[in-house]
C-alpha cells in the first residue's frame, strides 16, 4: 500500500477503531486542474502511467456470483458543494487511458452536486442516489458517516445496485437505503489502479488525475465478496448482524412477480384512481394519457420484460422501456396532440466517461414526422418514472425542414440557451423554456465547454423533473412532412423498476389499460394489472342526446305555437281593454254631456222662452232673465272647457293636472268672500298620468273646493300638492265652520270624495270640528295614477 501526496494516517476514528487516514491535503498543483496532486492511497507505493501499478491479475471485488459490498466509514472536513472539485473519490478501480489490460473498472464517489454515486465503467448500469441535507441521516462535518454499496449479482435486475448512506451519531442496527440501480452483469477478476480516496490513473504523459481527493477522514474500508444486509455491516455489532444472501439462494426463494400502477395522468394532470376499482370518468375530448407501472421491489431477482396495451384502442401487446426521455408532440390549432415520438435514454451516452464534467457531448439526431394538422410542437425533456435517476444533458438543439426546397435552417429559437435570465445559475431560466415534474429542481441550467446547456440532474427516486418548451411550426404542406430533429447529449442514466407508456389522441370511450409481467427466460410469469377507465363522449354523442333534442325540439314548437296562442289571445284582450275604455269614456262623456250640458242648455232655453213672453209687458223681469240667460253662457262654456279637457289626451300628465287644479281655484273664489292659497311646486315631473285618474282627481279637488264655497265661506282657504318616491298628496283645507265628522252627513259630497279616492287605489282623509275648519288629505300612490312605474324623484 502506498501514502501518497501527503497523506496522513493516525487521525482520530470513531472509539475503537483505532485510526483513519486524512486526505485532507495534498503535494501541490491548483484544486480542480490537471496539474493538482490529492492525497490518495493506492494499492502500490508508486502510481505510474502503465501496468507497473496495477493489481494483481487474481485481483477480485466480486464473488464468484458476481455479488460484491463495498464500504467505508468516513467523516468530512468541508460538506460535498464546498469541495472545490467535481467529486470526493472513495473506492476507485480505474484504468489509464493507454492499453488493453488497463481495464477502468469503478468508481465510488461523493459527487459534490450533492449525490452519492456508484459509476460502473466496464459494464453498464449504475446507481445514483441523493445525500440526506434534512432527517436524522443529514450531511455534516461533526458526525461519522457509513458509506456502503452492493450488488446481489443478478445482471440487469432492477434494484440489484444498492447504495446506502448512514450517520454514526447513536448506535444503528441497520444501514439507511437511500437509493438504488443495475448493473447488467458483475465485474470478474480484472486490473487497473486501486486506490481510496481519490482516482488513480493518469490521463495523459506528464497530467495525472489525482484531482478529486476526500476532503476528510476515511477508516475501515472493507470489501466483500457477497451483497450484505443491512444489518451485517462493519457498524452493526456482531451479534447482531445478519449473515449475507448469495443470489442463488435468493434466485431459489423465486418470489412472485409483483406487479403494480405507480400511477395515471391524463393531459399532464395526475388522475386519482378509485380504490374500490370502479372505473375512472375523464372529461369529454381527445386526451393524452400516461402510466407509470413496474414489479414491486424485492420481487424478482432476473430480468423481467413489461409489455402493455390499451384495450379498447389497440389490441397489440407492446415492450414497454424505462429511463428517462426527449418527447416530441405536435399539436394542431386546439393544441390537441396529432403526434407523438418518444425518444428514450438509458445507460451511458458515447461519450461518458466518469462524470459529467469529464465526459463530451455526442451529437444524435431523429426525423419526426409533422401531420398537415400540426400547428405548434412542444419538447419536453423528462427524467421518467420517479425512481429514474442519472444526469441527462443536451445542448445546440435545432430543428430543420426536411421537405424539398427547404432552405436547411433551424426553425427552434434559442437553439443554443444563450437567452434567458440567471444562466450562470442552475436556477436560470433560458427564453421560451419551463421547468415540470413533482421536483423541478431537478431540471437544472449547466454551463459546458460549448456554452450553456440545459440538463436534468435526478438523484430523488421519489421525485421526477423536466424542461419543456413549445414553438410554432411553419406551414405544413398537404400530406405533412418530414423534420429533422438535431441536438448534442450527454447522459448516464439508471433506469428504476418503474415503466412508462404514452398514449396521444385517445377518443371517447370504454378502456382498460393492462400490463404483464414475464422473466426474460419466461421461467416465471403471473405479473398483470388491469386499469378500467371511461372517457366520456360529448353529449351530442351519446345515444340518449337525439332523442331529448327531438323532445326538446318539439316541445319548444309547441310551446311556441302556446305562447303565440297565448300572445295573440293577450292582444285581443287588450284590444277588448282598450275598446271597453274607449266604450267607458264615450258613456262617461255622454253622460256627463246630458247630465251637465243638458242641465245648462235646457236652462237657457227656459230664460230665452221666459225673455220672449216678458219681453213686452215686463221688461223689468225680462232684463232680469237675460241676465240668468248670460250667466248660463258662462257656464255652459266652462262647462264645455272642463269637458274638452278631461277628454284631450295632451293633458294626461301631472303637470297639466296641477296647472288645471290652480285655474279651478282661482275660477271657484273669485268674487267670493273666501281667500285661497295655492301652494303647488312650479317644476314637476313630466310624468303621463291615466285619462280616468286625473278626471277623478280633478273632479274630487272640484268636489271638495265646492264645499268650501257652499258650506265654510266666508274663510281662509289653502290648497297644496305634494309627492314623495311612492305617493303624491293633495291638501285642500279651510277656516270656516266645519262640521262634526261624527254626525250623519247631510248630503253625498264626503262620500263621493272617498268613493273617488277609493275607485283610483288612494284615500282619503276628512278632519273637522266645529268652528275649527275642515283639511281634505287626498293620497294617491304613483303605482296607480302613472301609466308606467316611475323611478325615484
Amino acid at each position: 500500500m502506498g501514502l501518497m501526496n501527503n497523506a496522513k494516517p493516525g487521525s482520530p476514528s470513531i472509539p475503537g477503531l483505532g485510526s483513519g487516514v486524512s486526505f485532507h491535503h495534498d503535494a501541490g498543483g491548483l484544486r480542480g486542474s490537471p496539474g493538482f496532486k490529492g492525497a490518495i492511497l493506492s494499492a502500490v507505493p508508486k502510481l505510474a502511467n502503465g501496468d507497473e501499478d496495477n493489481v494483481p491479475p487474481d485481483f477480485r471485488v466480486a464473488g464468484e456470483d458476481g455479488a460484491f459490498t463495498i464500504e467505508a466509514l468516513l467523516r468530512f472536513d468541508v460538506l460535498p458543494a464546498d469541495a472545490g472539485a467535481v467529486a470526493m473519490d472513495i473506492v476507485s478501480l480505474e484504468g489509464d487511458d493507454g492499453g488493453v489490460r488497463n481495464m477502468r473498472v469503478f468508481n465510488f464517489r461523493v459527487e459534490t452536486a450533492g449525490f452519492l454515486a456508484f459509476t460502473p465503467l466496464s459494464v453498464a448500469g449504475g446507481a445514483l442516489a441523493a445525500i440526506p441535507t434534512t432527517g436524522p441521516h443529514a450531511v455534516n462535518t461533526d458526525d461519522w458517516f457509513h458509506i456502503a454499496v452492493t450488488y446481489d449479482g443478478n445482471g440487469g435486475s432492477v434494484g440489484s445496485l444498492k447504495l446506502f448512506w448512514t450517520r454514526l451519531d447513536q448506535p444503528r442496527e441497520t444501514a439507511h437505503l437511500i437509493g438504488s440501480g443495475t448493473l447488467e452483469k458483475g465485474f470478474g477478476p480484472t486490473t487497473g489502479d486501486f486506490a481510496i480516496g481519490n482516482e488513480a490513473r493518469t490521463r495523459t504523459e506528464g497530467e495525472n488525475a489525482e484531482q478529486e481527493p476526500f476532503r476528510g477522514v476515511i477508516d475501515e474500508v472493507r470489501i466483500s465478496s457477497a451483497a450484505r444486509d443491512p444489518s451485517d455491516f462493519i457498524f452493526v455489532p456482531q451479534q447482531l448482524r445478519k449473515p449475507p444472501t448469495s443470489s442463488s439462494d435468493q434466485a431459489e426463494e423465486n418470489h412472485p412477480l409483483a406487479l403494480e400502477l405507480a400511477g395515471m395522468t391524463v393531459d399532464g394532470v395526475p388522475a386519482i384512481l378509485s380504490a374500490s376499482g370502479k372505473p375512472l370518468t375523464v372529461p369529454p375530448g381527445s386526451h393524452r394519457l400516461g402510466f407509470d407501472f413496474g414489479i414491486l421491489p424485492g420481487a424478482q431477482q432476473d430480468p423481467v420484460i413489461l409489455r402493455y396495451r390499451l384495450k379498447g384502442l389497440d389490441e397489440n401487446w407492446h415492450e414497454s422501456g424505462r429511463g428517462m426521455s426527449m418527447i416530441c408532440e405536435v399539436l394542431d390549432a386546439n393544441g390537441a396532440v396529432v403526434s407523438l415520438v418518444q425518444l428514450p435514454v438509458l445507460g451511458a451516452s458515447r461519450g461518458w466517461e466518469t462524470g459529467f464534467d469529464d465526459s463530451a457531448m455526442t451529437p444524435r439526431s431523429e426525423p419526426i414526422y409533422m401531420p398537415e394538422s400540426g400547428r405548434s410542437v412542444r419538447l419536453t425533456v423528462s427524467s421518467g418514472a420517479d425512481d429514474t435517476t442519472g444526469v441527462f444533458a443536451i445542448d445546440d438543439l435545432k430543428l430543420i425542414p426536411s421537405f424539398p426546397n427547404a432552405s436547411g435552417d433551424s426553425i427552434w429559437l434559442n437553439p443554443e440557451f444563450s437567452a434567458g435570465t440567471q444562466l450562470d445559475s442552475p436556477a436560470g431560466l433560458p427564453m421560451g423554456w419551463s421547468r415540470g415534474g413533482s421536483a423541478p429542481t431537478i431540471a437544472r441550467v449547466v454551463m459546458t465547454e460549448a456554452g450553456t446547456a440545459l440538463a436534468l440532474v435526478d438523484g430523488d427516486q421519489d421525485a421526477s423533473g423536466a424542461w419543456t418548451s413549445t414553438q410554432p411550426l411553419p406551414a405544413v404542406p398537404p400530406g405533412g412532412m418530414t423534420m429533422l430533429l438535431k441536438w448534442n447529449e450527454k447522459f448516464n442514466v439508471i433506469g428504476g423498476s418503474m415503466h412508462s407508456a404514452i398514449f396521444v389522441s385517445v377518443p371517447a370511450g370504454n378502456y382498460t389499460f393492462e400490463a404483464i409481467a414475464s422473466s426474460a427466460q419466461n421461467t416465471r410469469v403471473g405479473g398483470h394489472i388491469a386499469v378500467p377507465f371511461i372517457i366520456l363522449a360529448p353529449v351530442w354523442e351519446r345515444p340518449w342526446f337525439w332523442a331529448l333534442f327531438a323532445t326538446v325540439v318539439v316541445g319548444s314548437v309547441a310551446l311556441g305555437i302556446v305562447a303565440l296562442l297565448r300572445q295573440r289571445a293577450a292582444r285581443n284582450v287588450e284590444q277588448l281593454r282598450v275598446q271597453n275604455a274607449l266604450s267607458h269614456d264615450r258613456a262617461r262623456i255622454a253622460r256627463d254631456m246630458h247630465d251637465d250640458l243638458g242641465t245648462r242648455i235646457t236652462r237657457i232655453s227656459m230664460n230665452v222662452a221666459l225673455a220672449q213672453r216678458d219681453l213686452d209687458r215686463n221688461p223689468e223681469q225680462t232684463r232680469r232673465h237675460l241676465g240668468n240667460l248670460s250667466t248660463s253662457a258662462r257656464d255652459l262654456v266652462t262647462s264645455m272647457d272642463g269637458l274638452v279637457w278631461s277628454v284631450d289626451p295632451a293633458n294626461d300628465n301631472l303637470d297639466q293636472l296641477a296647472e288645471r287644479l290652480a285655474g279651478l281655484a282661482d275660477e271657484l273664489f273669485q268674487d267670493s268672500n273666501v281667500r285661497c292659497a295655492v301652494d303647488i311646486p312650479h317644476l314637476l315631473p313630466d310624468w303621463p298620468l291615466k285619462a280616468p285618474m286625473r278626471n277623478h282627481l280633478f273632479l274630487a279637488v272640484k268636489e271638495a273646493l265646492h264645499n268650501i264655497l257652499q258650506h265654510a265661506a266666508p274663510c281662509e282657504a289653502t290648497l297644496s300638492l305634494s309627492m314623495d318616491a311612492e305617493k303624491m298628496v293633495i291638501l285642500i283645507a279651510d277656516s270656516g265652520c266645519g262640521f262634526d265628522p261624527s254626525k250623519p252627513p247631510t248630503g253625498n259630497g264626503v262620500n263621493n270624495l272617498k268613493h273617488r279616492l277609493e275607485s283610483i287605489g288612494g284615500t282619503c282623509e276628512i278632519e273637522s270640528s266645529p268652528k275649527k275648519g275642515t283639511r281634505v288629505t287626498l293620497i294617491c300612490p304613483l303605482s296607480s295614477i302613472l301609466r308606467k312605474p316611475q323611478k325615484k324623484p
